[in-house]
C-alpha cells in the first residue's frame, strides 16, 4: 500500500486550527480565510473566486486548472487559483476527503517552519455539490517580482557559470523541507523562485505536497524529488545553447547535488546510481532530448 502523509485526511481541520484563521460557508463554497489585512475582503466575497479568475489578470486558464491575480480594494494583487475535479477515481475520492488545496494551505506552514520562502496562503476553500466535490481554490499573496528558476536556466548567457551555486541551493532547500518531513512532489525548477539574483530560493506550487512525521519520508519518495531536480537542470539547460556539451553529464551533476543534499541533513542520502536510474526512467527517457544520458531514449 503506498505510503500517504499524515495531513492528507485532516488537512483542512488543521488549516481551520491555526491562530485566527475563519470558516466561512456560502451556497456550495466553503472556505478557511487566514488572518491579515485581506482576511475581511476575503471573508466577505469568497463566493466570487469564480469571477475573480474569469476577471482577473489571467495566468493559467483550462478547463482543469486555472489562476489569476486579483486585485484587492487597495491595490494589493492576490493570486487565485481553482482546481477542477473530473472522473470517476477522483470524484470518489474527494468524496472523503478534503480537496487538495488544504493540503497544500498545511504544508505552506511547514515550508515556513523549515526557514524556506513560499507565498503566503490567504485562503484555502471548496465548492461541493451534495459532497461532491466540484472544485478547490487556494488564494496566496502575488508574487510579482518572483521568478522561477526554469527562468534563470533558460533564458541568461550567462547561466552555465551560475550553476554549480544554484545546485547547492536547491540541495539546501531540498535538504531543509526533507529534514521537517515535507514532500513536495514535483521539486522542478519551475517549482523554484527566485525574488532577485541573490535572494535565497523558495518553493511554490504545493498541490502535491505530502507531510511526514520528521525522518518518515519514505526512501523511495527522497530518491524520486532528488531524480525530478536533476533532470529538470539537464532537460531546462538543453534549451539554453551557452551550455557547453561536457555540462550534460548526469552522474557528475548528481553527485555534486547530493554531496550538497548531504551537508544540509541529517538523513541518508541516496546513491548516486539510484537518483539517476529514476531521472532517467521517470523523466529523461521519456522525452526526445539533444544528449544521451545512459539508457534507451523513447
Amino acid at each position: 500500500m503506498k505510503k500517504i502523509g499524515t495531513d492528507y485526511f485532516h488537512c483542512r481541520e488543521r488549516f481551520l486550527a491555526l491562530p485566527g484563521v475563519r470558516e466561512v460557508q456560502k451556497g456550495p463554497y466553503r472556505f478557511a480565510v487566514a488572518p491579515g489585512p485581506a482576511q475581511e475582503y476575503l471573508a466577505e466575497h469568497f463566493a466570487e473566486a469564480d469571477r475573480m479568475i474569469r476577471d482577473g489578470e489571467h495566468l493559467k486558464k483550462s478547463w482543469e486548472s486555472s489562476a489569476s491575480l486579483w486585485t484587492l480594494p487597495g491595490g494589493e494583487q492576490v493570486f487565485v487559483k481553482r482546481n477542477r475535479i473530473h472522473g470517476f477515481e477522483y470524484t470518489f475520492k474527494y468524496f472523503f476527503i478534503p480537496a487538495r488545496v488544504f493540503r497544500a494551505a498545511t504544508a505552506a506552514e511547514r515550508v515556513r517552519e523549515a526557514g524556506i520562502m513560499t507565498p503566503r496562503v490567504l485562503a484555502a476553500g471548496e465548492k461541493r455539490f451534495a459532497h461532491f466535490l466540484l472544485a478547490g481554490y487556494l488564494v496566496t499573496e502575488a508574487l510579482t517580482d518572483a521568478r522561477d528558476l526554469m527562468s534563470y536556466v533558460i533564458g541568461r548567457p550567462e547561466a552555465p557559470a551560475g550553476m554549480p551555486a544554484l545546485i547547492r541551493e536547491v540541495a539546501r532547500v531540498a535538504a531543509a523541507l526533507h529534514s521537517r518531513g515535507f514532500y513536495h512532489g514535483d521539486l522542478k525548477l519551475i517549482n523554484l523562485y527566485r525574488t532577485s539574483d541573490d535572494a535565497p530560493c523558495g518553493v511554490w506550487d504545493l498541490d502535491s505536497a505530502q507531510l511526514f512525521s520528521p525522518g518518515e519520508i519514505p526512501h523511495e519518495f527522497l530518491v524520486r524529488e532528488l531524480g525530478r531536480i536533476i533532470s529538470s537542470v539537464l532537460i531546462f539547460a538543453e534549451r539554453n545553447p551557452a551550455f557547453p556539451d561536457d555540462f550534460f553529464d548526469l552522474e557528475r551533476l548528481t553527485r555534486d547535488l547530493l554531496d550538497a543534499y548531504a551537508a544540509g541533513t541529517t538523513l541518508p542520502a541516496p546513491a548516486v546510481s539510484e537518483v539517476m536510474d529514476i531521472a532517467r526512467v521517470r523523466w529523461l527517457n521519456k522525452r526526445k532530448l539533444r544528449f544521451d544520458y545512459g539508457g534507451l531514449q523513447a
